[in-house]
């Protein structure tokens, strides 16, 4: 009996002890980051038959059982991704959004300079004053537009800087999580039959990480051993395996990167770019392909349409020495590298583009730039050779005219084979509208060769010329039609104002969805300190309890013992 009594203090004993001892940790980690709230879980002992009845023998510690519960954490694992994507997203809109609409940094301020400079010119033909005037502005609107497609470039390289960060923080949390894996089904089959809990934590912070770098979905194996993909399902980790992400040049964009899988395996390195969504690597490949190439492709398109429309009109007419006009802006007809690329699969055709320069008359001005539409294109050939062009700003898809001669001429472009011959498989991605807005100059520097009269020349007062140039200003030469230069550009600075303002409103729900969920799990895993003190006082009284008994125990026996010898 003796025995008995004592084996049963014992256990209340250390029963007492291993809560107060997890009581403490969870104090102690209150402010740890991906801790669990941990709590002893015990059981009645066998009680022992007698034949007064069945009498307990206390108590056993069956585990420290680690609060966790696996539907809320998939649920911030989520929230996490689309949040992270959301600020992302929402971070970059907002600088575009600031700089494009900025009235001291805008193209509005320049462009109006420019027209009220044509119309001092038309005003006064033979001022030469006027005229250095009116090249200084050109020269202005130029630079503008240059600024304009630096600060684009900048946020592209900020884009490709961030994502290259993202692919080595996310090879390093997948490293880990694999070495976890490791320890977490070794542990767990070592005999003692209790999770690692510790372990089990760590893992879970660094896939709270992972979900804010881009969106995951998650298995967990019977050893414990958890599995992780990505994108379209690609994977990422295997247990104690794990793949890893990396950048390369873009077979198509040459101022992108491909995100790549790496596995090592028989399928070697998998493009995953458009395959990943959510995470801040998610967003910042959504922002690149929804916000920053529609606006330069925009503002390409206006810088384009811009230099067509005046270069054509300058052109009608005659400068101060009876000269036929020349072009005022560099000719953006002339294709540069960052025009195309080619995905090949053997051909050795080159790609011909162009802008179709219907000239201007008299009376009719250039309608190219009424064609213009801000997208890239794709040129592909299909099995059977055949040419299909696709603009990838609505996926529609253009037939060769003449059909078999590989030529098309689309929104106010020429595309065509310059040389060599295509075959199945080939593929060209156009982007006519990245490189204008960066690329425009003034291309006169010479007051004398401002071609304000009409041709002929009627002499130094003629302004018809310059006239005509200062009506381009309200001509609706752009969006088919239904806008004039700033009309467009205001538009311009509409789309991106509206992306902004979604973006804003869709950052902050998404914020105050990650709040909600991420204070649901606290309720059930997040440490109470209130509650670990209540807790401190109960189990101490439980220790101080059961610590009477051995005392309890030695003077009921003495006082037996007592009466034995008595």
């Amino acid at each position: 009996m003796a025995d008995g009594l004592l084996g049963i203090a014992a256990s209340g004993l250390l029963a007492a002890q291993r809560a107060l001892a997890t009581t403490g940790n969870n104090i102690s980690n209150a402010n740890t980051d991906g801790y669990n709230r941990q709590r002893v879980e015990t059981s009645e002992r066998d009680s022992t038959y007698t034949a007064g009845g069945y009498l307990g023998n206390g108590v056993n510690i069956d585990t420290v059982a680690r609060l966790y519960d696996n539907f809320l954490n998939t649920q911030v694992r989520t929230s996490q991704s689309a949040s992270g994507g959301a600020t992302a997203y929402n971070q970059l809109t907002s600088q575009i959004n600031s700089f494009i609409g900025d009235r001291s940094a805008s193209l509005s301020a320049p462009l109006q300079s420019f027209f009220n400079a044509a119309q001092d010119v038309a005003n006064d033909p033979s001022a030469i004053a006027a005229r250095q005037v009116l090249l200084t502005q050109g020269d202005s609107v130029a630079q503008r537009f240059n600024v304009l497609d630096t600060q684009f470039n900048t946020l592209r390289a900020q884009v490709q800087q961030t994502l290259s960060s993202d692919v080595d923080q996310i090879n390093t949390w997948a490293e880990t999580i694999a070495q976890l894996n490791t320890q977490i089904v070794s542990q767990s089959a070592s005999g003692t039959g209790q999770p690692p809990n510790d372990l089990l934590d760590q893992r879970n912070l660094l896939l709270e990480k992972l979900s804010g770098k881009v969106d995951t979905s998650v298995m967990t194996e019977a050893d414990g051993a958890i599995d992780v993909f990505i994108g379209n399902g690609q994977s990422l980790i295997m247990g104690s395996a794990y793949n890893r992400l990396q950048t390369q040049p873009s077979a198509y964009d040459a101022r992108a990167d491909d995100i790549v899988l790496s596995s090592g395996g028989d399928q070697g390195a998998i493009v995953v770019t458009h395959a990943l969504t959510g995470g801040e690597m998610g967003g910042l490949l959504k922002f690149s392909h929804d916000v920053l190439d529609p606006a330069q492709n925009s503002l390409g398109r206006i810088a384009a349409g811009f230099a067509l429309a005046v270069n054509a009109q300058h052109r009608q007419g005659s400068d101060l020495k009876g000269n036929a006009g020349q072009d005022f802006f560099t000719d953006p007809t002339t294709p540069t590298d960052g025009w195309f690329a080619k995905q090949t699969n053997g051909g050795d055709a080159q790609l011909r583009v162009a802008f179709d320069n219907t000239p201007a008359t008299a009376t009719t001005p250039a309608n190219t730039p009424a064609q213009l539409t801000a997208s890239d294109y794709r040129l592909d050939y299909d099995s059977g050779g055949n040419a299909v062009l696709t603009r990838l700003s609505d996926n529609t898809k253009f037939t060769d005219n003449p059909a078999g001669s590989g030529g098309f001429q689309v929104d106010g472009l020429k595309i065509g084979i310059a040389s060599g011959t295509a075959k199945a498989g080939d593929s060209f991605l156009i982007q006519p509208f990245r490189t204008p807005a960066g690329t425009i100059q003034a291309a006169l520097d010479d007051p004398n060769q401002v071609a304000a009269a009409g041709s002929p020349s009627t002499g130094p007062g003629d302004n018809v010329n310059a006239s005509a140039l200062v009506n381009l200003q309200q001509t609706k030469g752009m969006l088919e039609g239904k806008a004039s230069f700033q009309g467009a550009y205001n538009q311009l600075i509409g789309e991106v104002g509206v992306k902004a303002n979604a973006a804003t409103l869709d950052n902050t729900a998404q914020k105050n969805l990650l709040d909600q969920v991420t204070q649901s799990r606290e309720s059930v895993s997040g440490v109470n300190l209130d509650e670990e003190a209540a807790n401190l006082v109960k189990f101490q009284q439980a220790y101080q309890a059961s610590a009477q008994l051995i005392p309890a125990l030695n003077n009921t026996f003495d006082a037996l013992m007592a009466a034995v010898r008595s």
